[in-house]
């Protein structure tokens, strides 16, 4: 059950669509976390959902923050910073940014997005107190360097280690789901290490090539923000599909979700034919009980609150580095610590999810997580009860000591 659920109505704006904030769990001292998404047909299940599995990401990261999620629904997609900067404005009328919420960029949503949800709170806090209300801004860690992708590859490359598969990533072939700021910067990342990158698809559907896509072609056509149907002229040996879905049903090593999420359902889950999913989009599928009929076939699918908690990190260094009031360092000085920070955290629980999956090779990668956040959690609750309990008995003999001195 959400702790806290915030619903504006953005008409007075003359924006036609309505904001949301899911609140899933909070801390003492540092904000609820987690990303605004923008679509048509955002709704509070959704992003209650997406709050909740923010909340276990962010204690598999070890980080201290609780899970939270921002949605947007809105009608025209022209007017995303519109509606950020009212969103942004309303909450901070409220006294709900910075302290209790920090945001960050998710579906259509990046660094201008960010900036203007920070000038709407602004409007009402000040610039100093809004700089804390959001992540993934164009003067901090923008979305666009690519921290989540990052994550993502580094997943696969610990997963193929740690688990033996007669697999690597420069004899691999892969298809990747969507070419936004994850799957983008995925196919960037996977041909720079040398993988086939067999296909690829976004909203306006999908294209593949078994011997692969041209990458140095693929990145430019990328860089230049060209949809798939638009590719399809420069690649005239690759088979396109209207059907974006098309693509998860086509033959490769590796299959890289990094779509809006909920890809996988009752339709296609039978028909994939990848050896290993990185689950690079929040709820990969449409329901968690595919997650076994997939672990059934043989495929190996690396859980989201892992595999793509490189965004998350990300915005804690940022967040991080505004507290220490170090932000003014450069971006290659902000990459490496992102990067140091992703590489501890994610490698340390592919380890323990290996781990996990050996001892109970029944259970599916995404059963083992699970397990390994609510035993986290578990920690965290009984150290903070021994704290408290400790606390207790300090204060309570500094009473006595000092109740000489009470008049």
């Amino acid at each position: 059950m959400s702790e806290t659920v915030i619903k504006i109505n953005l008409e007075k704006y003359r924006i036609k669509g309505e904001a949301i904030l899911v609140i899933d769990t909070t801390e003492r001292s540092v904000p609820a976390k987690g990303g605004i998404r923008i679509h048509k047909n955002v709704a509070e299940e959704e992003i209650a959902a997406l709050a909740s599995e923010m909340t276990r990401k962010c204690v598999l990261a070890d980080l201290p923050f609780g899970g939270a999620k921002g949605g947007i629904r809105l009608e025209d997609l022209s007017q995303v910073n519109q509606a950020m900067y009212a969103f942004g404005r309303e909450l901070a009328k409220i006294d709900f940014i910075p302290y209790k919420w920090c945001a960050a960029p998710d579906v259509n949503t990046d660094s201008a997005a960010i900036d203007a949800f920070i000038a709407g709170c602004a409007s009402v806090k000040g610039w100093r107190k809004a700089r804390l209300a959001a992540t993934g801004k164009s003067t901090g860690i923008p979305h666009e360097i690519g921290s989540t992708a990052y994550g993502v590859i580094l997943s696969i490359e610990e997963m193929l280690k740690k688990t033996g598969m007669d697999l690597s990533l420069d004899k691999a072939s892969a298809i990747i789901e969507g070419t936004g700021e994850v799957g983008g910067n995925a196919i960037k990342i996977l041909l720079e290490k040398g993988t086939t990158i067999s296909g690829i698809s976004d909203i306006t559907g999908s294209m593949y090539l078994k011997t692969g896509l041209d990458g140095k072609k693929l990145t430019e056509l990328l860089e230049s923000e060209k949809t798939v149907q638009e590719m399809t002229q420069f690649f005239s040996y690759a088979e396109y599909d209207p059907l974006p879905s098309a693509l998860l049903a086509r033959k490769a090593d590796i299959l890289v979700l990094a779509g809006p999420g909920r890809s996988i359902n009752e339709m296609n889950c039978h028909g994939l034919q990848v050896r290993l999913i990185a689950e690079g989009a929040n709820i990969a599928y449409s329901k968690n009980e595919l997650r076994d009929v997939v672990h059934g076939m043989g495929i190996l699918s690396i859980p989201g609150i892992i595999a793509n908690s490189g965004g998350v990190v990300s915005s804690y260094e940022e967040w991080m580095l505004e507290n220490e009031n170090l932000i003014h360092i450069s971006i290659p000085e902000k990459w490496e610590r992102v990067k140091a920070s992703i590489e501890r955290r994610i490698c340390r629980n592919i380890r323990e999810l290996c781990i996990k999956m050996e001892s109970a090779p029944s259970k599916s990668p995404y059963q083992c997580a699970l397990e390994m956040a609510e035993e986290r959690l578990e920690y965290i609750r009984c150290e903070n009860r021994k704290l408290r309990k400790l606390t207790k008995k300090i204060n309570s003999e500094l009473e006595e000591q000092f109740s000489v001195y009470t008049v």
